[in-house]
């Protein structure tokens, strides 16, 4: 039987080329635009290998990481020892936290406590640098109350109180000094104890008030951290930087715990696929994490920063 080619079916046919050609020109246009996002899923910037940082999470195309001083704190975050790739983040009872979509990698360092909750973990950081870097002098924060705990004051104090020692003899109580020295293992141990009183009587706001200074983005260092006062619960710090060769706009990585007592760790970038690093781009506040958004002017320096070399 002969077919009749009637208007509608010519109709019918143009429509469906006109389909097929816009489909295609779509098509075409999103690969020509596929190059310029940087967030691609091309892009894999996260290694499972690597035991540092600098091993496990690469820096972008055409980003360098900056130069930093040796035995700085910079270099102290850069090489601070991971967990292994794909560890969930733990709360401090050692259940996990109920959002694993966050992090990128997980700083291995054991929770001491309920207490070692966000600022708390921070300062931890500052204290064990400088506590095994031989700056013990340094180590001193500023509690709620305002007044300041020293950990040398501590020390002396912990080696008074074991110093002395009662003696009986013909009935008669007396005190008299025992001298011993201390070792490294009673040492650390005092050391635990100081870190433990200091998180007891520190808070977001103590840091606030106390032991930082707002800054502008264009002077962040590694080891500076974005707070924001209406809810100190969230904070986070830089724990590396890195640099675009030919236009110098700087990336971060950021890294925190939580207000509950968690693992520390470095946070993803909820705008891009596979790269952890925040450009400065994404800083055009308010600045958004995956569990905050911070807003304008939250960038601050830690007072203890001032004892470090610049990194940048």
């Amino acid at each position: 039987m002969k077919k009749t080619f009637t208007l509608q079916s010519f109709r019918n046919l143009l429509d469906c080329r006109l389909n097929v050609t816009k489909t295609l020109a779509m098509i075409a246009f999103l690969l020509y635009l596929t190059p310029a996002f940087p967030h691609t899923h091309s892009l894999q910037l996260v290694r499972e290998e690597g035991k540092t940082i600098v091993e496990r999470i690469q820096v972008p195309p055409k980003f360098k990481r900056i130069k930093i001083k040796p035995k700085s704190f910079a270099e102290y975050l850069r090489s601070y020892p991971l967990k292994e790739s794909g560890s969930p983040v733990h709360l401090f009872n050692g259940n996990e936290k109920s959002n694993q979509d966050t992090h990128a990698c997980i700083f291995d360092m054991p929770i001491e406590s309920d207490l070692q909750k966000n600022s708390q973990s921070i300062v931890r950081l500052y204290a064990e640098y400088l506590y095994t870097s031989g700056q013990e002098e340094k180590i001193s924060f500023h509690l709620t109350n305002g007044e300041i705990c020293k950990w040398t004051d501590w020390l002396s104090d912990c080696i008074r109180k074991r110093n002395l020692r009662t003696e009986v003899a013909r009935d008669l109580k007396k005190w008299t000094k025992y001298e011993k020295s201390v070792s490294k293992s009673e040492k650390d141990q005092f050391f635990r104890a100081y870190l433990k009183n200091v998180f007891a009587h520190t808070s977001p706001l103590s840091m606030m008030e106390y032991e930082s200074e707002p800054i502008e983005q264009n002077k962040v260092q590694i080891g500076d951290i974005l707070f924001d006062l209406s809810k100190p619960g969230f904070i986070c710090m830089v724990v590396d930087i890195c640099r675009n060769t030919e236009t110098g706009e700087k990336a971060y990585l950021l890294a925190q715990s939580n207000s509950s007592a968690t693992d520390f760790y470095v946070i993803k970038n909820p705008k891009r696929v596979n790269d952890p690093w925040y450009h400065e781009e994404d800083f055009r506040m308010p600045a958004e994490t995956p569990e905050y958004i911070f807003p304008k002017d939250s960038w601050r320096r830690l007072q203890y920063g001032k004892y470090y070399s610049k990194n940048s």
